[in-house]
């Protein structure tokens, strides 16, 4: 089984398992990106392996290697029979009543060298235990703590830590991802759920081009679950092709076929979430509404004045004169909303003046004409919207409106 190491760098590792039901992790060379993985899942997954060149790093138990341990008991009692240590290999071979693995060795090779000899022809092992794929709506109901589980599921949304004394190669990225079991379901909640990502430099570069484009369908395997949380961890690994091997544990996996629903707000509705919001404008907090244009080809933001004509823009990304720029606003508005009576509602809306909210408040910044009666006691909603802040002295919560993949 590859695995994928989080941090600064990507690692190939290998979480290998013998006759006798030991396993074992080889640290293998570093990678040159996170999309390596996957070619190393399809090829070798599964596979008879033979490892030469190797040294003991370490003999780790379930205390100090508690992520590992999770992922080895997801994979625990073995499928096929396993031999019996100190027994000839004509004794007849047992899988019932074994004990769980209470230690693991750490691998890796003699001065880097190590020789790992993959039958990429041959069959599939017969001790090989296939992801089982679950569907969220059934992952939420796990009792569990610390479980390792693998989904489908589309991604909607991503927020990026935005912590300025975090690396950026560091920093944590949400994925907020849905499937039909919690958007087929009349009464389910959430609809929407968060998966932080622990650093944001090893998405790689095909899945960070599919969020930048779409609204991609990933497959999320071997994520712990624990704490009512799911969390993309050490050994974590994102694909976007299907895997050769899987198995559906009794998981609705049809595709979604209706347009997407998120949480409305409501008194339950937690920080660093995201939802659907509607209202009545009651307020416009016009000290911090500004407007900007940006390049109507990459929206780049900082426009200079042209060198050879001042009237006109021009973007350095492009190297291009701007001669249609796209006006993007900020402005922050406040609702009335009949989910949240007891609760000031307060939206900063920071998209171009097409997008949900701008239909009700574009003139407001036009001309830096201010007209705030006109749009006081307007109907605004849905709207989607993701959630920084919710307290209770005072009753108020803070939103900004978003746009989905």
């Amino acid at each position: 089984k590859p695995l994928s190491n989080r941090g600064m760098f990507c690692r190939l590792c290998l979480l290998v398992q013998d006759a006798y039901g030991m396993f074992s992790e080889v640290q293998l060379q570093p990678l040159s990106s996170a999309d390596d993985v996957e070619q190393y899942c399809r090829r070798w997954e599964g596979k008879f392996c033979c490892l030469a060149g190797m040294k003991i790093l370490q003999r780790t138990t379930r205390g100090r290697a508690s992520g590992l341990f999770s992922l080895i008991d997801s994979l625990w009692p073995p499928v096929g029979p396993v031999k019996v240590p100190g027994q000839s290999q004509g004794s007849e071979m047992m899988t019932a009543n074994l004990p769980p693995p209470s230690f693991c060795y750490i691998l890796t090779g003699q001065s880097g060298e190590i020789h790992v000899e993959v039958d990429e022809e041959e069959q599939i092992s017969n001790l090989y235990q296939p992801p089982a794929v679950r569907g969220l709506k059934d992952i939420l109901q796990m009792d569990g703590c610390n479980e390792r589980c693998s989904f489908w599921a589309r991604v909607l949304y991503l927020r990026p830590q935005t912590k300025q004394s975090v690396p950026i190669n560091q920093r944590e990225v949400r994925l907020f991802v849905t499937d039909s079991t919690l958007q087929n379901g009349a009464h389910v909640t959430p609809k929407v759920v968060a998966v932080p990502v622990a650093a944001s430099g090893v998405l790689g570069e095909a899945i960070a081009g599919a969020l930048g484009a779409a609204s991609p369908l990933l497959f999320f395997k071997d994520v712990l679950w624990g704490n009512g949380k799911i969390i993309c961890v050490e050994r974590t690994v994102l694909l976007l092709q299907k895997p050769l091997l899987c198995s559906a544990a009794a998981a609705d996996l049809s595709e979604l076929t209706g347009p997407v629903r998120l949480d409305e707000l409501d008194s339950t509705t937690q920080p660093n979430s995201i939802c659907a919001l509607r209202g009545t404008v009651v307020g416009v907090n016009e000290s911090t509404a500004f407007s900007w244009p940006t390049c109507d080809k990459c929206g780049n933001g900082k426009l200079e004045q042209c060198p050879q004509d001042r009237g006109l823009l021009y973007c350095n990304q492009c190297c291009e004169v701007v001669i249609s720029p796209i006006l993007r606003m900020q402005l922050e508005v406040f609702l009335s909303c009949p989910s949240c009576s007891q609760s000031t509602v307060r939206v900063k809306v920071w998209h171009r003046m097409s997008f949900g909210l701008f239909v009700l408040i574009n003139m407001l910044l036009s001309l830096q004409s201010y007209e705030v009666q006109s749009v006081l006691g307007k109907e605004v909603g849905l709207l989607n919207c993701y959630v920084h802040s919710v307290t209770s002295h005072p009753n108020c919560i803070a939103l900004e409106e978003i746009v989905l993949l």
